[in-house]
């Protein structure tokens, strides 16, 4: 299944549902009545949710369509065959790549974590690539849907690798641009252009001499002896024209125009057919590949609930009742048949965790404290990579 460009313009917003969730404390109660109610729920989380960490995500007020009417992504296409394309992407992905590391989990992050502990949500899928349900919770089952910023892969052997021992060979190899990353942090009015997924666009800046290092696997593999030329840094040679060379890295993120694997597009779909409802949070479902997975929820009978901030794309699919209006159990409900409503997730989650541990106790006891310190990147990296090779 291809990750298609997502939709560019605000979706249209739909009224609440239940009708009466249309104060904070009332959309508390219809979320708390949604997940009371539910034997099973399924969490789905998109960018939204990282925006408190200082991440923007795509379609908010101050997301990246929204403040950036040019910006459009790079296709995986673009990225295997064209060098030049691969110097920008690289060249964008290492400015941005310090902000990234520097976020941290914000309250909604451990609230789902609550949720999981308190087992109002037995697992997760995240849209997300930056790691910060993992780093919050880290015990929590995740299924990272469109991969993560924190490892990378070669594309011919498929070696998993750390992002940071990556960035430190981008270091290495492009000193000018290590020096305008200390420029950055010293002038803070310094017009850049911050994506969801890590990378700085700075106007004026060309990125047609950034350097990148092939995979060391396959450059020291004499299967390609000669089909790799770098130069006397270990920098790939730039290449004019289509570039389909092997030891090619990429962040094991999903580009648009990539097939999602196989093997996490089974497992998410998996956890929804193990559940008897949905919960989405932060997410407009913009992209096919998680609407699709809400939408398999719906036609098999399950429980939808949505919290987010503007519109979602084809919610009109969850609620309605056969002639295309909103069925009177959604509209006159509490919450407990479905729940929408258009506030910030931390706010309703944290109201409603305050519902459920008062009234339903805990259901059960994972034996995680909460307590516990976040968990570093680097051990992210390292635990990524585990999983990834396991697979």
């Amino acid at each position: 299944m291809l990750l298609r460009i997502p939709y560019t313009t605000p979706l249209p917003s739909l009224p609440p549902i239940p009708t009466t969730a249309t104060t904070l404390p009332t959309a508390i109660t219809a979320v708390s009545n949604f997940l009371l109610n539910a034997r099973s729920t399924l969490l789905l989380s998109g960018a939204g949710i990282s925006v408190e960490s200082g991440l923007p995500d795509y379609r908010g007020p101050r997301g990246t369509y929204t403040l950036n009417k040019e910006y459009r992504p790079i296709f995986y296409g673009d990225f295997v065959h064209k060098d030049a394309m691969r110097r920008r992407y690289w060249a964008r992905s290492f400015l941005g790549w310090k902000g990234v590391e520097k976020v941290r989990p914000n309250r909604t992050h451990r609230a789902v974590g609550r949720l999981w502990e308190g087992g109002w949500v037995g697992e997760a899928i995240t849209q997300n690539v930056d790691s910060l349900h993992s780093m919050s919770h880290p015990a929590m089952p995740i299924t990272n849907l469109h991969g993560l910023l924190s490892t990378v892969l070669c594309l011919t052997c498929r070696t998993h690798s750390e992002r940071s021992v990556f960035q430190k060979e981008l270091h290495r190899l492009n000193p000018t641009y290590s020096e305008f990353i200390e420029k950055m942090r010293s002038t803070p009015d310094l017009p850049i252009k911050r994506g969801p997924d890590g990378d700085i666009e700075v106007p004026g800046v060309k990125y047609e001499n950034f350097r990148y290092p092939p995979c060391q696997k396959c450059l020291n593999n004499s299967t390609f002896d000669g089909m790799i030329k770098v130069d006397k840094d270990g920098a790939v040679e730039i290449i004019d024209g289509d570039a389909n060379i092997p030891g090619i890295v990429k962040p094991t993120l999903v580009f648009f125009g990539e097939n999602l694997r196989d093997e996490v597009r089974k497992e998410a779909e998996g956890k929804v057919d193990a559940v008897d409802s949905v919960l989405v949070i932060g997410s407009s479902l913009a992209t096919y590949s998680a609407w699709r997975l809400v939408k398999k929820a719906k036609d098999q009978g399950k429980k939808v609930g949505i919290i987010n901030l503007g519109g979602v794309r084809g919610e009109n699919a969850f609620w309605d009742d056969g002639e295309g209006k909103i069925a009177a159990k959604y509209r006159l409900g509490d919450g407990t048949d479905g729940v929408r409503v258009e506030f910030d997730a931390g706010d309703v989650l944290e109201g409603a965790l305050e519902v459920l541990e008062r009234v339903d106790g805990k259901r059960v006891n994972r034996k995680v404290p909460l307590g516990d310190p976040e968990t570093s990147r680097h051990d992210i990296e390292l635990r990524e990579i585990e999983t990834a090779t396991a697979r």
